[in-house]
C-alpha cells in the first residue's frame, strides 16, 4: 500500500469535512477542532501554513496589499 502524503492527507480530511482547499488558508481554528479524523498535529499544520501564507513578513501578501491600497487610491 502507498503511503499517502501528509499534505494530500490533511486536503483530503477537509475535503471530507466539506472543506475546499483554499479554505486552509481562511479556516479558524475553533471549526478545525469540529473536523472528524483531524489530530492536533494536522492543526498545528493547518495553523503554521496560515501563518508562513498570511504573515506580514510574506512579500507576496505585501505586494498585494500594497497594489490594493493603490488601485483603491486611483479609484477614490
Amino acid at each position: 500500500m502507498k503511503r499517502e502524503r501528509y499534505e494530500q492527507r490533511l486536503f483530503r480530511i477537509l475535503a471530507d469535512a466539506g472543506c475546499p482547499p483554499a479554505r486552509i488558508l481562511t479556516v479558524p481554528p475553533e471549526e478545525l477542532v469540529e473536523v472528524p479524523g483531524i489530530t492536533v498535529p494536522n492543526i498545528r499544520t493547518v495553523l503554521c501554513i496560515q501563518n508562513r501564507i498570511l504573515s506580514a513578513k510574506n512579500t507576496v501578501r505585501q505586494r498585494e496589499l500594497l497594489e490594493a491600497i493603490l488601485h483603491g487610491a486611483e479609484d477614490g
